[in-house]
């Protein structure tokens, strides 16, 4: 397998930066945790992972050409490692009978947002997810209020939980290089007040046009929704991305409790 050829189906771009490794690992204590890393590729994160001694590690990756290289690495660490050959958009992390875990993945960018959303449908199985995205992606997982960026994936992060950015990374770092800067950000799940999927449901109404007012948007609902929205100190002449996480879970329980 020394001549293995990434496929761009996959979205495949190999980390080969040891720096880039060793600090994606210092975001989080690994020693004594529960470790899924979706997408190892070759294993390289991997073995800096292992090198930490956690407690547990799952392999979580699609492409089973990598299969040599990542039992490898599992025929020296049997006792803890553990190798699943699935693409990660079906698997049920939720499947893995461990009490809270940290998810480490350098995720291929034409996915990175659905998984991310997908997996915060039941946010209380993460202690933390240390995951690299493209910079663009990023930046709406950070963005704040009335930033251009701002939209209803930075809510729907930011109502779960706490986003910081780590650090960036050239596309240099890595092997075939991507033509995009990339974004190392961790992600901390707190507990839930309210029904994330009548959240989204709203978002997705709120920012069917960015440039209209909230009101328009939401045409359709009724006077008296109208009237509760207004003494809820929510304005509905306001533009979507100008409206805080806090007061879409207000606006969500108004319009579908």
């Amino acid at each position: 397998m020394t001549n293995f050829r990434q496929k761009k189906s996959l979205g495949q771009h190999f980390l080969n930066d040891l720096e880039i490794l060793k600090n994606i690992i210092s975001l989080v204590e690994i020693h004594n945790e529960n470790i899924v890393e979706i997408g190892p590729g070759k294993g390289a994160l991997t073995e800096y992972i292992l090198h930490q001694n956690p407690k547990k590690i799952t392999l979580i990756e699609k492409d089973k050409r990598l299969r040599s290289y990542l039992e490898k690495i599992y025929s020296k660490n049997s006792d803890k490692l553990s190798i699943i050959f699935e693409d990660a958009l079906k698997f049920d992390l939720r499947n893995i009978a461990e009490p809270k875990i940290i998810l480490i993945a350098n995720l291929p960018y034409n996915i990175a947002t659905t998984l991310i959303i997908n997996w915060m449908k039941y946010y209380q199985i993460f202690k933390t997810l240390i995951v690299m995205v493209q910079k663009e992606v990023a930046d709406r997982l950070l963005a704040k209020v009335g930033d251009r960026s701002y939209g209803r994936v930075s809510v729907l992060i930011q109502s779960n939980a706490t986003v910081e950015l780590g650090f960036e990374v050239n596309p240099d770092a890595f092997h075939p290089k991507p033509k995009v800067l990339s974004s190392v950000i961790k992600i901390t799940p707190f507990k839930r007040h309210y029904d994330y999927e009548i959240l989204d449901k709203t978002l997705k109404l709120s920012f069917l046009h960015r440039r209209k007012i909230l009101k328009n948007n939401l045409k359709n609902i009724d006077k008296i929704s109208e009237n509760k929205i207004n003494e809820s100190g929510i304005c509905l002449n306001s533009r979507p991305q100008e409206i805080k996480p806090s007061e879409y879970i207000t606006l969500s329980k108004i319009l579908f409790s």
